[in-house]
């Protein structure tokens, strides 16, 4: 079996640009579901649990609010579909709830297969504007050890 969780699933505030908290907490709505139904031996079911769990969530009500976004800028264009959004996305946020909800488009539709492409031939980093990877991790301020063990193993593989 599986769940559709996290990203996969649309656990992305848009207009946020964060997902990472959505996308754990549904990880874990899964997991306690999955948990749930192998300690009540159960077999070859649905996890019930899992979208009761995602209703009655914080994440339900955060994504929620912002649900028309980006079907409005998609419809209207970056402009008037922004301010459609600023404007559906604040009266969410303050209990006036929208009496519709817009569908997206299938992401199937926007795509294109590789050989239907050219690939982006990137210019070389300027050392002024642009970068190369390694001073990008320098500048950061990144460090690491040439030799530092790897510290995520599993005890029990």
């Amino acid at each position: 079996g599986g769940a559709l969780i996290s990203c996969s699933a649309g656990f992305l505030n848009v207009p946020r640009i964060k997902g990472t908290h959505t996308a754990m907490k549904s990880g874990m709505m899964a997991a306690e579901a999955a948990v749930d139904a192998i300690l009540s031996q159960r077999q070859h079911d649905e996890l019930a649990a899992y979208p009761e769990a995602c209703e009655a969530s914080w994440v339900k009500k955060e994504l929620s609010i912002v649900r028309n976004v980006v079907p409005l800028v998609e419809k209207f264009g970056e402009l008037i579909g922004s301010a459609l959004a600023n404007v559906t996305m604040w009266a969410e946020y303050i209990g006036v709830k929208m009496p519709f909800t817009m569908k997206h488009h299938p992401n199937n539709e926007s795509l294109w297969r590789k050989d239907q492409v050219k690939p982006i031939a990137y210019p070389k980093p300027d050392g002024v504007l642009t970068f190369d990877r390694l001073s990008s991790v320098f500048i950061s301020n990144t460090n690491h050890e040439e030799d530092q063990p790897v510290h995520l193993t599993l005890k029990d593989p």
